[in-house]
């Protein structure tokens, strides 16, 4: 497990700082900055825990988050900064791990995991972006990263 942890890091750091850096000349946002401090949220899983796990951190006005976890160890990790974001999470099985970072207004995400071991990572920055991962199975990994405005992706994953 600790080889996979270590390849989803370098993976995730890779595509932040690629994305942020060649984005970052597209638009008046700063990416580069917004995405460190998001990657340490996607990068939050915990192996110890002995329960369910959500925990939501919010600021901006008018932000929406809602949280289903059935089975066991499942964990959400959840960051909105703006303005009327929403964030819809289900997870059933065992040892899913999702993580949505919002910054900006009227961003839409959802993950919803069925299954055991399955990751689902999205990052939002920008207005109006929406982002869907599904995932039906076992040792699934689902990543979304949407910079600027009103980009709409779904990914789904059996």
């Amino acid at each position: 497990m600790g080889t996979i942890k270590t390849g989803v890091c370098f993976f995730l750091l890779f595509v932040f700082c690629a994305s942020a850096a060649w984005a970052g000349d597209l638009d008046d946002y700063d990416e580069l900055s917004s995405a460190q401090g998001e990657l340490d949220l996607l990068l939050k899983r915990n192996e110890s825990i002995t329960g369910q796990l959500a925990e939501v951190v919010q600021t901006g006005d008018y932000n929406l988050v809602e949280v289903s976890q059935s089975g066991q160890y499942n964990q959400v990790f959840l960051v909105q900064d703006g303005y009327s974001n929403e964030a819809l999470v289900q997870q059933g099985g065992e040892y899913n791990y999702a993580a949505i970072s919002q910054s900006g207004a009227y961003n839409q995400a959802t993950a919803v995991q069925n299954g055991v071991n399955n990751i689902a990572l999205i990052n939002q920055v920008g207005y109006g972006n929406s982002a869907n991962i599904i995932q039906n199975g076992d040792g699934l990994f689902g990543f979304v990263a949407q910079f600027g405005d009103n980009h709409a992706v779904q990914v789904v994953q059996h």
